[in-house]
């Protein structure tokens, strides 16, 4: 036995660069569970998809190339220099063989070969007798499983050790009985011819104390006067044993000769097909496909190449099979029989959708998980409980699976950069890159350039020796946050244009060209539109970065929001300077009615100030700053007014809705619809408050 004999070449090689899911369906398809990977061209090592179930069902990895699963601790030998008592001594599941150029040539599967790398005893004078015979032996254990060849009968076969030994039977001798032999339906002779010559293969049970353990086949030439005497019952026997087994096949067969004439149909194809053998018997191939019962021909197919092949056939009526074709050639080499075996693929195709319908479920499973799991962390970062802000966040976690360009509005204090956040966390470029930003605002525009885009050695006066990278390099293969965007300057509105467009920079006082991969967010709180108008800020660039625009509320447009914030940063500075201060329902209801120019900014800022500031553990109105009003409130009003009369604290109110009705409305009809009321019933209450209308309603 030599290492060729039990190489493995693999049935499919593939690219480093091939998805790790397209590589897995490359193995599922050649029905292979090993493949080796090449890299431009060299042998990287052997990809073994059960070693990488987790990664390979999970969606976030399929897109990842097989090149980072490749298995490369295997040991490499030499196909020329290596023996097989040196693979006995190698304990690992594969080992990979090269030539002498350290070219790979394949592998060896050690498990499968373990049979064959077991040494024999040297002591057993049985198993040399048996392998000096000049007839050739072949024994299988109860599982069909061939547990021993001897060398004449490999020869007899043209097999090597490799292809029969540990394999079943029917795999490795399809045409051999021996599995009958086990349950006693056998023939205890059969013939079997091999290269021009023609044997006797004597068959029968092995027993142990009377019970079959295995049967066992011995192969003897027969001379001519004996074989020529026999000729006509073992004939017999063959072609009966033949067309049973041609007929009682599972799979379709249908035989033509080498002009494709059609010989032999069995009836398992009259059922997969649905096509009477009468009408197939003795027409040619060409025939049949004119009447349409067939869209084409595999024979001619093979008698043009003379390779076997496999093909997808469609029958009249739509129905599709698999036929795989063999070519069966003769002495002198002419094509002289096409084996066509056929399977249905209706139930195949069934399989496939199901489980392709199987593999859409779990991807929306794991879209929902991983949609929940986002919403959850969400809620770790932003304090909301307003439908606006709710909608808000469901866009940006939308927008984060997708590497679109966002442009983020609102004002001062609106949370911004926490969504910009939010949506680099919940990206795929959260794992390849880091979350940049900066203020385009905030920088003097002659140093926002060198900022943005980095410097060389000796670029300016004051530039550090080595040069400094921009934050587009820091922020490659991740996402840069672009904020006040439109406090950018005219020139260097030009050079972002082209970055976007070119994925490209310069750094100031270089020449080199360096390529980027970033996803960028912009955010102002400016309006760009009016600014486009004035001719303050580029309409190309605008439109290059309002791709997908997002709106962060204001906090006057969530009042929802107000009371779940005011508590949260009420209870983190309580802790932070260890307080228990509280605010009064007075207070409170002032805070949630407030309009809050400076959004959640504004209102930070307030609580700490509160906290830190007033003297008792309560915080009332009156420890309110005066910026925020308080006439508009009733409970103000009557903390402010305790001996007033309900009447007057009615009045007060009463007038106090009017002028803000009359305020956001900007007319007596509008305001009246407002309030539910007629219009001469709100001019008259206006009169009854001295309500004169100059620019304004007011006194």
């Amino acid at each position: 036995m030599v290492i060729s004999d039990l190489l493995q070449q693999g049935s499919v090689w593939i690219e480093a660069t091939t998805r790790l899911d397209k590589a897995t369906m490359q193995l599922a398809e050649a029905e292979s569970e090993i493949a080796p990977i090449f890299s431009y061209g060299s042998f990287s090592g052997l990809f073994i998809p059960s070693y990488h179930w987790s990664h390979i069902i999970n969606f976030e990895f399929r897109a990842r190339p097989v090149g980072e699963y490749v298995q490369t601790n295997f040991p490499r030998v030499n196909i020329n220099t290596t023996t097989i008592e040196m693979l006995r001594v190698l304990q690992t599941p594969f080992i990979i063989v090269v030539n002498d150029k350290n070219n790979y040539l394949g592998y060896i599967d050690r498990e499968k070969a373990l049979p064959l790398l077991q040494p024999r005893p040297e002591t057993s004078f049985a198993t040399s007798i048996i392998d000096s015979l000049k007839m050739g032996i072949v024994a299988i254990d109860l599982k069909g499983i061939v547990i021993l060849a001897n060398p004449t009968a490999l020869n007899i076969l043209n097999l090597n050790a490799h292809d029969l030994i540990g394999v079943p039977i029917s795999v490795g001798i399809p045409q051999s009985s021996l599995l009958k032999v086990l349950s006693g339906h056998a023939p205890p002779v059969v013939k079997i011819k091999n290269n021009e010559k023609t044997f006797f293969a004597a068959q029968s049970p092995i027993l142990t104390n009377g019970i079959i353990c295995g049967a066992v086949s011995v192969f003897q030439s027969i001379s001519n006067l004996e074989m020529i005497s026999s000729e006509l019952e073992v004939m017999k026997d063959v072609a009966t044993e033949f067309s049973v087994i041609f007929e009682n096949s599972y799979d379709g067969i249908y035989i033509t000769d080498g002009e494709g004439k059609t010989l032999r149909v069995n009836k398992a194809y009259e059922r997969i097909t649905g096509l009477n053998r009468k009408h197939l018997l003795g027409k040619n191939m060409k025939e049949i496909v004119k009447k349409g019962l067939l869209n084409e021909s595999i024979t001619f197919k093979i008698k043009e190449t003379g390779t076997p092949m496999t093909i997808a056939q469609k029958i009249h009526g739509g129905k599709e099979i698999l036929v795989s074709g063999t070519p069966v050639f003769n002495d002198k080499g002419e094509l002289s029989r096409v084996i066509s075996n056929v399977r249905d693929m209706t139930e195949l195709n069934s399989f496939r959708r199901q489980l392709k319908k199987s593999l859409e479920i779990a991807s929306q499973y794991e879209y929902e998980v991983k949609d929940l799991r986002a919403k959850q962390w969400v809620r770790t970062q932003l304090i909301y409980s307003s439908k606006k802000m709710e909608e808000t966040i469901e866009l940006a976690l939308r927008v984060a699976r997708v590497d679109s360009t966002v442009l983020i509005k609102g004002e001062s204090g609106a949370g911004k950069e926490i969504i910009a956040n939010i949506i680099h966390k919940q990206s795929q470029r959260s794992e390849t890159g880091a979350f940049i930003k900066i203020n385009c605002g905030a920088i003097p525009g002659q140093l926002l350039e060198s900022e943005l885009f980095g410097y060389e050695e000796g670029a300016f006066t004051g530039a550090k020796k080595l040069g400094k990278p921009g934050m587009f390099e820091l922020a490659n293969n991740g996402t840069l946050f672009l904020d006040e965007i439109a406090d950018l300057p005219h020139e260097l509105q030009g050079k972002l244009l082209r970055v976007l467009q070119f994925k490209e920079i310069i750094r100031v006082g270089g020449t080199k060209i360096q390529k980027i991969n970033i996803r960028l967010i912009t955010a102002t709180s400016k309006n760009l539109e009016e600014m486009m108008k004035k001719g303050e800020f580029r309409n190309d660039l605008y439109y290059r970065l309002n791709v997908v625009p997002i709106t962060s509320p204001a906090l006057r447009e969530r009042a929802d929001d107000i009371l779940p914030l005011v508590v949260f940063y009420l209870d983190q500075f309580n802790k932070q300077y260890d307080y228990s201060k509280s605010f009064s329902n007075e207070a409170m209801e002032i805070l949630t009615r407030y309009q809050w120019p400076g959004n959640v900014r504004e209102l930070v800022n307030l609580i700490e100030r509160l906290v830190v500031t007033t003297p008792g553990d309560t915080v009332s109105v009156r420890d309110l700053p005066s910026s925020i009003p308080k006439k508009e409130n009733l409970f103000t009003l009557m903390e402010n007014n305790h001996t007033g009369s309900l009447k007057k604290i009615m009045d007060v109110v009463e007038k106090e809705t009017l002028m803000k009705a009359f305020k956001e409305n900007g007319s007596s009809i509008k305001a009246a619809s407002a309030l539910k009321i007629s219009q001469s019933s709100i001019m008259r209450k206006a009169r009854k408050h001295n309500m004169v209308f100059k620019k304004g309603w007011g006194d």
